[in-house]
């Protein structure tokens, strides 16, 4: 399972997440087969923090 760690800075404020990109279906469903979902996790607790008030 590929994992990738992406960091978001603006200003002094600095966002650490890592990404899972997921892929869904069967070589036989055309749909699912090109269906992508990209899952952000926070990987500390200030990024967690600022997650949880939006």
């Amino acid at each position: 399972l590929p994992v990738l760690p992406v960091t978001f800075v603006k200003a002094s404020q600095r966002l650490s997440f890592f990404t899972i990109i997921s892929t869904l279906g069967t070589p036989r469903d055309i749909t699912l087969q090109e269906l992508r979902i990209e899952s952000l996790f926070p990987t500390d607790t200030v990024t967690t923090e600022l997650m949880r008030t939006i």
